[in-house]
């Protein structure tokens, strides 16, 4: 799957993971994948260098999770960490639930809503994101919801525009590192923002 080595389970649930949300999206259009390879190598591996800042323990919100990039991922890489994927989109909510179900991943809630500034959700120690919103504006809806000195883990694309965004962040609140992602198709990176206060 990935050059970090998994156990069997784990790398059963991966594959479990990605046939379901193929399937689904034949009948609902989660996502734009045809084949398992699609959704194995462009989402699930894409995902898996996220799980490296996921510990057990650890509570994390996956914002705008759509079909489960990277949060479900992270809770199957990763079954001691507690994981909310918030998601508004009905048909999306339905599938993250029904597949946590079906594939007992116990450590996988869903939020069935919109993340905002004003919504009430305990603190998480980590917040991630994958194609989901400017990172400015993702700080802005979530930070009252990430603990001091708590982490966003980002999946973002190219250096230029992530440095671009991260521009109008006060960098007395944020710390912000970008990482370069191995990906030969295209280039990828992990934005990682430690709130200071």
């Amino acid at each position: 799957m990935h050059k970090k080595s998994f156990d069997t389970t784990t790398k059963n649930n991966l594959k479990e993971y990605a046939k379901e949300a193929l399937r689904y999206n034949k009948a609902h259009n989660l996502f734009a994948r045809a084949t398992l390879d699609d959704v194995l190598i462009k989402d699930i591996e894409d995902c898996i260098p996220a799980t490296n800042y996921i510990e057990k323990n650890h509570k994390v919100l996956d914002v705008g999770s759509g079909a489960g990039f990277p949060g479900a991922v992270m809770g199957i890489v990763q079954p001691g960490a507690s994981i909310t994927l918030a998601e508004s989109n009905k048909k999306k909510a339905y599938f993250l639930k029904k597949t946590a179900k079906k594939l007992s991943l116990k450590n996988i809630k869903v939020a069935e809503e919109r993340i905002t500034k004003n919504t009430k959700l305990e603190k998480f120690d980590i917040i991630t994101a994958r194609a989901f919103s400017e990172t400015a504006k993702i700080i802005n809806d979530c930070d009252h919801l990430l603990k001091s000195g708590g982490l966003y883990v980002l999946l973002k694309g190219k250096r230029n525009k992530i440095e671009e965004e991260i521009k109008s962040i006060n960098k007395k609140d944020h710390n912000c590192e970008i990482i370069k992602q191995e990906n030969e198709e295209q280039e990828r990176h992990i934005l990682l923002i430690t709130k200071i206060n």
